[in-house]
């Protein structure tokens, strides 16, 4: 029996709309633990090769070793630091909430000092004044951070089915990345080149904002709140979380958290302490992007810093904390969808409109 493909084609391709929407339903809740999985697979894939090699060629060995790996260096160091910032961003948002810890008598003296010695400035500062605008702005950083970090402590069972799947997925998309890539070309109506094209900026970029970006973001950080400690400064950890989340931002970084309180210990009469962050802010942790970024980001992950802060920025607003990955990849599809119009339609067209 044969098909009449080319009338029953318009029929084909409502039925197919129709399927991918309800498969979009029924995975909707699941979308964001299939990129972390995909991701998490693309990053593990260099140790999955490894074993698959060790075990000759044992892709269920090799596989389960990996999400093991995984497992107890990945999944349970996040699940803990996620429920300690929880914690501590609750906590944070309690204390200046209720206007606890906000000593900041000594901060607007030292202001207002500053401010008399500069010629033709009559303004001064109020306890009260800069009192409203340190708890609202602590307040407004707070709340975001809440809407976007999981709730551990009411979320557990949601937790654990995203758990489980995430190991599932992982450990079934291990083997088949290259596979799944090479169908993605076949299925593909473009040229195989331009399919290469986008594969390529796709993984590149998605590897540079958690290899390169996240990973710099991270140590900056870590760094920032090891000597926040040391000055004894309080909610270290969500100072952390918060300069982590500053250091995907170009141009903005832990420097945004460091400079103002060693520029408040300096007003407060903590000489020592406002020094030593600001000099670490200016030496140490300024020179870790530069050290560390052309080791770590690939040339073909290169965005204009402009559209990095829209992508973080906009992907962090429609999408919750995965946005800023999906953020600066819908960003490079668009820069890369423009070169390949440029490069390859654009110029085809004018080619053969200049031979008519």
């Amino acid at each position: 029996m044969k098909f009449r493909s080319v009338q029953r084609q318009p029929f084909f391709y409502i039925l197919a709309i129709a399927v991918i929407f309800l498969s979009y339903l029924v995975m909707k809740p699941f979308i964001a633990v299939v990129v972390i999985a995909f991701l998490t697979a693309l990053f593990f894939k260099r140790p999955f090769e490894y074993f698959e090699r060790t075990f000759k060629g044992r892709t269920k060995l090799a596989s389960s070793l990996t999400v093991v790996i995984v497992f107890f260096v990945v999944l349970i160091p996040l699940i803990l630091i996620a429920g300690l910032t929880v914690s501590q961003v609750l906590q944070f948002n309690k204390d200046i909430g209720g206007g606890e810890k906000v000593n900041i008598a000594s901060v607007v003296d030292g202001g207002n000092e500053l401010l008399s010695s500069l010629p033709g400035i009559d303004y001064r500062l109020t306890e009260v004044g800069v009192g409203d605008w340190i708890q609202q702005g602590a307040k407004a950083v707070g709340t975001f951070f809440l809407e976007r970090l999981p709730d551990i402590s009411s979320g557990a069972f949601q937790l654990f089915t995203f758990i489980i799947v995430f190991i599932i997925i992982l450990f079934y998309l291990l083997p088949v990345q290259d596979k799944l890539i090479k169908f993605l070309k076949n299925i593909s109506p473009l040229d195989d080149r331009i399919d290469s094209i986008y594969i390529t900026r796709i993984v590149a970029m998605s590897k540079s904002m958690v290899r390169g970006t996240f990973l710099i973001a991270i140590v900056q950080g870590i760094v920032s709140g090891v000597f926040l400690a040391i000055v004894g400064v309080d909610y270290v950890l969500f100072l952390t979380i918060l300069m982590i989340f500053l250091g995907v931002i170009p141009m903005i970084g832990s420097g945004f958290i460091m400079l103002p309180i060693g520029i408040i210990m300096l007003f407060t009469g903590n000489i020592w302490q406002g020094i030593l962050l600001i000099f670490v802010n200016v030496i140490i942790v300024g020179n870790i992007d530069n050290f560390m970024r052309p080791k770590l980001v690939s040339k073909e992950a290169e965005l204009h810093p402009a559209l990095i802060i829209l992508g973080v920025i906009g992907g962090l607003q429609y999408f919750g904390i995965l946005g800023f990955i999906y953020g600066p990849v819908i960003m490079i599809l668009l820069v890369t969808t423009i070169e390949i119009y440029t490069n390859h339609f654009h110029k085809h067209r004018f080619s053969r409109n200049k031979q008519l």
